[in-house]
């Protein structure tokens, strides 16, 4: 069998000015995670961006903090209710 030759499609706005429209829509992402974790802890606020959807990675970039810490504080949360349920028994 011949394979058959697969084309890249692409969309009109995707070679003239997706970049800019991508770039536009995650500084306006960005600013809107920023205000909605205004007021918060950065462990609340690193929960809570990556309960959104945020990469661990734009996390960081966004509290000022690393990349590590996004995940320190996932691994706190997860184990916060193990540890009650040990001091019960």
């Amino acid at each position: 069998m011949a394979k058959k030759a697969v084309r890249k499609r692409t969309s009109a706005a995707g070679e003239e000015g997706g970049d800019k429209d991508s770039s536009a829509l995650d500084r306006i992402a960005n600013l809107l995670a920023i205000i909605a974790t205004r007021d918060m802890d950065k462990d609340d606020a690193a929960l809570k961006l990556d309960a959104i959807g945020f990469s661990p990675t734009e996390v960081a970039s966004l509290l000022d903090v690393g990349t590590n810490y996004v995940q320190v504080a996932r691994f706190r949360k997860r184990n916060a209710g193990r540890k009650a349920s040990k001091k019960r028994g």
